[in-house]
């Protein structure tokens, strides 16, 4: 910005548009003039503008409603800044505005810090930034500072602070202007040991695709919880939040079973089994979340099932073919002989729009260990290079013998069982120190390494009571993936924990950085 040429953010976007309207296909586009000839119309006759000088700033500190914990400590940083070097106090508020009211034209002088609803700026910038990037941009007077995750909005607010509100005047030189940076992170090894959480079944952890936060999600009783975790060797429901309570007197006001929490289409969804208190009359349901993040309340949308509306725990979502197919343990009949796996169609995250194809039932040996009724449960999807593997639960799982099996999609309509391929033997079973290995889900680490998470028993025969969270990295053999043995307690565990400082930043967009 002050005292450097930039890119103007029209022409940047008038690149980006004119080259998906090419698209690569039809005629070569004419050569591109020259830059200093083609400088968009709305850019001739801008004046510098002094922004921010000694004792003077007219700005207002805009930071969103729901500000995450690092878009708010970037907006008091700034704050902090201006009064600090400038001797400036500036208003500081949130993106809100009255109802009618439109948000891009209420000021045009403000500091947007993170995910505002200024959408003519914030959407524009946010679509050009790829991963482990932030910006800092104006149009107009207006100033955006953000990244591609809070935790990158906090280092874009300390970049500007050391770079532009350093006590000298800050100035505008040109009307549209963006600095894209990449943050190269640094990872610091954290050891640990299994069990990670002393006590804990089902557990289910998931890392926002958009913020890279971690979520664990569980059973709150008659009810589903939600707890941000700082990363997988702390898996905790210390300090969790209820984000729904089921109320009295309802077909789902009880026994609320292995929740799981998914971000579609960039909302949140809770896919758990309740019933009235009668196992019986278990089946599934969705939540949607009433907010932006998933700490935020759930409400209950109703019963997902197909046609059949057998009894049904354990459903997940598998993306497969760009499609979105809900997939869950249940009961052919209406006895409790056997759980099998079943398969449907989703019009949308709430609606099954498709009849159930059975596409794994209890037939090896390893899969029936235990007693009756036999098992397969669990299941959770498990996706690389277009393969997807339904990794589930099998045997008994007040058992020793609870263990995983695998089935594996790669081609063919989804809901035509032939086209799912079951392993032959368990691929994660118990050992001499954990019994009862199961029920798991996939996340990522800080350095982009899948992890398994699952519930395990450090004493043999301990059953339900028993059961504990363990987590440990897996490995690729190609699209397969290699799970091995649980880890023993006695052995140390190392995960990466990504940190990210202004000394490890470049510009992705021509521009140096002095």
């Amino acid at each position: 910005m002050r005292g450097r040429s930039l890119i103007p953010l029209l022409f940047l976007l008038a690149v980006l548009l004119c080259l998906t309207a090419c698209g690569g296909n039809g005629p070569s586009p004419d050569p591109p003039n020259d830059p200093e000839e083609t400088e968009a119309p709305a850019l001739r006759g801008w004046e510098p503008k002094t922004v921010v000088t000694a004792g003077a700033c007219a700005y207002t500190l805009i930071r969103p409603e729901n500000a995450d914990p690092d878009e708010l400590a970037a907006a008091q940083a700034i704050y902090g800044a201006l009064k600090d070097n400038y001797g400036v106090r500036i208003p500081f508020e949130t993106d809100f505005v009255k109802p009618g009211a439109d948000p891009n034209t209420v000021n045009g002088t403000e500091i947007l810090v993170g995910l505002t609803n200024r959408d003519f700026v914030t959407a524009g910038i946010r679509d050009l930034l790829g991963p482990n990037c932030f910006a800092i941009a104006n149009a107009g007077e207006r100033i955006l500072l953000l990244g591609s995750t809070p935790a990158l909005t906090k280092l874009a607010a300390e970049v500007f602070i050391r770079d532009a509100l350093n006590g000298s005047d800050y100035i505008l030189n040109d009307e549209e202007n963006i600095m894209i940076y990449e943050v190269e992170p640094t990872y610091q090894n954290i050891t640990f040991h299994n069990p990670v959480c002393p006590s804990g079944a089902d557990p289910w952890v998931i890392r926002d695709p958009d913020t890279g936060k971690l979520y664990y999600c569980y059973s709150g009783g008659n009810g589903v919880c939600v707890n941000e975790i700082a990363d997988l060797a702390h898996i905790t429901a210390e300090g969790g939040t209820k984000v729904y309570t089921a109320p009295e007197g309802t077909m789902y006001s009880k026994e609320y079973w292995a929740p799981e929490l998914h971000k579609l289409n960039g909302r949140w969804y809770i896919y758990v089994a309740a019933d009235d208190g009668d196992n019986y009359h278990h089946r599934m349901y969705v939540l949607e979340c009433t907010g932006e993040i998933p700490t935020d309340k759930f409400k209950m949308v109703g019963k997902l099932t197909d046609e059949s509306d057998k009894w049904a725990i354990d459903g997940t979502v598998a993306e497969i073919g760009g499609e979105l197919y809900f997939v869950w343990s249940g009961w052919e009949g209406d006895e409790n002989v056997a759980q099998n796996l079943y398969i449907a169609h989703m019009k949308s995250p709430t609606e099954i729009d498709s009849p159930r194809t059975m596409i794994s039932r209890p037939e090896f040996i390893w899969e029936k260990l235990g007693g009756r009724p036999t098992i397969n449960e669990g299941p959770v999807a498990l996706s690389k290079d277009g393969a997807v593997h339904i990794l589930y639960s099998a045997s008994g799982s007040w058992s020793d013998f609870y263990n995983l099996g695998k089935l594996t999609w790669r081609g063919g309509d989804p809901l035509d069982a032939a086209n799912w391929t079951k392993s032959k033997t368990s691929v994660f079973e118990k050992t001499a120190s954990c019994f009862g290995p199961g029920h798991c889900s996939f996340t990522t680490a800080d350095d982009g390494t899948t992890w398994i998470v699952y519930h395990g028993n450090l004493v043999s025969g301990s059953g339900w009571g028993g059961r504990s969270v363990w987590t440990q990295p897996i490995s690729w053999d190609g699209d397969e993936p290699v799970l091995g043995s649980p880890v023993s307690p006695k052995d140390e565990l190392t995960l990466p924990v990504a940190s990210y400082d202004a000394d490890h930043i470049e510009p992705v967009n021509g521009i140096p950085h002095d």
